[in-house]
């Protein structure tokens, strides 16, 4: 029965992080159209596959210090101290994430048609292939990395079911941004008119599709920690 238990755990843990896993890839559309700008530059599949690599690496550290590091303490009782201090975060980012996400959806200029390039997208042109890896890890979006591995923890399993968790996230919110990359190497004929088009539409749909999610993954967030705060 303890088993069964245990593997009903692990299977509501990795639906929940993989969940997480996609809202950070389709709130990730700045970083899909980094990767097609990428992908245009010379050594531009070194380019972003090295972005790729920056953001699993982050991910990775992530996933490192929550197993070597928190991995044992007492996150599976909900009134444990850390369960409590796990909870809470889940509520301070899901009313972060409310809270800016609402505001920036207010504020928001109208979207446009044939919307230029961010100019800091030149700039990308001008460096090293390697710190391409270094932008990766900077525009994975931590909020809800942070989220993933306290819903990770508070299952309380085994290290083993962990490392699988943090692989799910891990690939799930890759989905958006790998996809240009998969499509130069298995239609390169195609690929250039495809990004294009794909880069057009992300940035003119890019900030309400990403806020949207936004609203509805820290709505999600505070309700899962209130309930557990008062479990």
């Amino acid at each position: 029965m303890q088993g069964l238990i245990v593997a009903g755990n692990a299977g509501t843990l990795v639906a929940e992080v993989a969940a997480l896993g996609l809202a950070v890839a389709f709130t990730s559309p700045v970083s899909v159209v980094t990767v097609i700008v990428l992908l245009s530059l010379p050594s531009g599949r070194r380019r972003a596959l090295a972005f790729v690599c920056g953001w699993l690496i982050a991910i990775a550290a992530i996933g490192a210090v929550m197993v070597l590091v928190l991995h044992g303490q007492d996150f599976g009782s909900n009134r444990s101290t850390p369960s409590r201090a796990a909870s809470a975060l889940e509520v301070l980012l899901g009313s972060l994430l409310v809270i800016w996400s609402v505001l920036r959806y207010r504020r928001r200029e109208p979207s446009k048609g044939g919307q230029s390039t961010p100019k800091w997208f030149g700039r990308i042109e001008r460096t090293h292939w390697l710190l391409a890896s270094a932008v990766g890890a900077l525009m994975l979006s931590y909020g809800l990395s942070l989220a993933a591995a306290s819903e990770i923890l508070k299952a309380n399993l085994s290290r083993l079911d962990d490392g699988i968790a943090i692989a799910v996230f891990a690939l799930t919110s890759i989905l958006t941004v790998a996809a240009p990359i998969v499509l130069v190497f298995v239609a390169p004929d195609r690929a250039t008119q495809r990004l294009e088009a794909w880069k057009t539409w992300l940035l003119v749909n890019s900030q309400t599709m990403a806020l949207v999610v936004l609203m509805v993954v820290g709505a999600f967030l505070i309700f899962k920690g209130g309930k557990d705060l008062i479990a």
